[in-house]
């Protein structure tokens, strides 16, 4: 194979040759017998291209696989990420909600009894101040006819209501718990009626 034949199958292959592939077609050329000005040059430096492109094309493949796999796990960590900071926000949300739910369903009834407490001190001391003021003592019940023992009863039923109202439990435990504890709420909403009958 002459120089001008290497030259035109460099530039088909757009680098230059290697030594092996030099060696190659030379011995391809002494056990066919092609002479230096074959046309069969022609036909070998075709079939050597596509050797070459097919030597060179499961690089190729490797590459551009490797780089969407890379573009893959990039967007599969990107996505993964978004998912992660949603769930977070949305945990975060339900504890702020059942926090919420849960002060709510302690300090409510705490509030209704520290100003039902308030009342009654206060119905109590003005129960007193009339006593001992006319040097008469008169009725306990007569605290219940005040307006601040309707207040006191009418905050009585809201608790009672708030009480009764919470959901049943799952567990055959804490349903029982909770029937104790609606009888007990009756029984004294039974008691507050008397007191009103009382009054």
């Amino acid at each position: 194979m002459n120089t001008e034949q290497i030259r035109r199958l460099e530039k088909l292959l757009d680098r230059e040759l290697r030594g092996e592939e030099i060696e190659r077609l030379g011995r391809i050329q002494s056990i066919l017998g092609i002479a230096e000005n074959d046309a069969l040059w022609d036909m070998l430096t075709a079939l050597e291209y596509q050797r070459a492109y097919y030597e060179e094309l499961p690089q190729k493949i490797a590459a551009a696989s490797t780089e969407i796999l890379q573009g893959i796990s990039v967007a599969a960590e990107k996505e993964m990420g978004r998912a992660q900071s949603l769930l977070a926000e949305s945990v975060a949300e339900q504890a702020r909600k059942l926090s919420l739910r849960i002060n709510v369903e302690t300090l409510l009834p705490m509030g209704l009894v520290a100003v039902i407490c308030l009342l009654a001190y206060g119905s109590l001391l003005m129960w007193a101040g009339y006593c001992l003021g006319s040097r008469y003592v008169q009725d306990m019940a007569l605290i219940l006819r005040m307006p601040a023992g309707f207040l006191m009863a009418g905050l009585c039923l809201a608790g009672v209501c708030f009480l009764a109202s919470s959901p049943p439990e799952n567990t055959p435990e804490k349903a029982r718990d909770g029937g104790k504890r609606r009888s007990r709420l009756w029984s004294c909403w039974q008691r507050a009626e008397h007191w009103q009958g009382l009054a």
